[in-house]
């Protein structure tokens, strides 16, 4: 099975000691940035002379490093002001060392807890129209389909973006609103690293033999057992249902 950094063609991020995140943080009325190694762009949704801040790919415990380093070196404008819903922070997971079963295992996998995924953000976010869930689009359709051709057909104001595949072999996690709290940022980044760990072990392959009530709680565990969200395990079976049938229907081939 071809890796990632094949199938596209891709280099520099082939054989990494440790899942790699890279951020990007989008904040509004700044008045000033002490200098530091994230990459300061703007962007033409924000205002209030807002920026988007960029990190090198890290692991996970310098990406909180630096976001706490990063909102340390901010001074504002007005801090009511510093993250408005035009705001958001972006996860990039590098995927370029993993095969594509493992990617596609780890996009059916998030899907199937996409609500629990949601539930440790703002309520806002699940309407957000650059952060749309994937059981309200067509995309459940083409889960079945390989990883380029996903790819291609993919929407980039998903939830989960899988377009940035193609360019950097990144899974871009759209979901978490602005703000400067590192405790939620961290716990954020160990849900992504708990599903990649899971989706890429035996343990977490997703087919018709292994979707039962069982592994689902297992599953549940696995990704929230020790987060804010863990507590609404007991809604699991409603809150997963529509993806339930969307995955399915795909291992049905349907």
């Amino acid at each position: 099975m071809s890796k990632v950094c094949e199938i596209y063609g891709l280099s520099g991020y082939t054989n990494p000691q440790a899942l790699l995140f890279g951020i990007e943080c989008e904040i509004e009325s700044i008045r000033d940035c002490a200098p530091i190694s994230w990459q300061i762009t703007e962007d033409g949704s924000l205002r209030n002379n807002g920026h988007e801040f960029i990190s090198p790919p890290v692991s996970l415990s310098t990406a909180v490093d630096g976001f706490k380093t990063l909102h340390e070196s901010l001074s504002v404008r007005k801090r009511e002001e510093k993250f408005s819903d035009r705001t958001s922070i972006h996860v990039h997971v590098n995927c370029q060392n993993l095969d594509e079963d493992v990617v596609r295992n780890i996009i059916h996998m998030y899907a199937l807890y996409e609500e629990f995924f949601f539930s440790m953000c703002s309520p806002d976010r699940r309407h957000n129209i650059h952060c749309v869930p994937l059981t309200e689009t067509h995309l459940p359709s083409i889960y079945r389909m390989s990883l380029v051709n996903m790819t291609e057909r993919w929407h980039k104001y998903t939830a989960l973006n899988i377009k940035p595949l193609a360019k950097y072999g990144t899974l871009e996690f759209r979901h978490m609103q602005g703000h400067e709290d590192d405790t939620l940022f961290e716990e954020w980044l160990q849900i992504l690293n708990n599903l990649f760990q899971l989706a890429s072990s035996k343990e977490g392959l997703i087919s018709k033999d292994t979707i039962s009530n069982t592994n689902l709680d297992l599953w549940f565990d696995t990704l929230f057992g020790k987060s804010r969200v863990a507590n609404l395990k007991p809604l699991m079976r409603e809150m997963t249902y529509n993806q339930r049938l969307d995955i399915k229907l795909m291992l049905a081939g349907v």
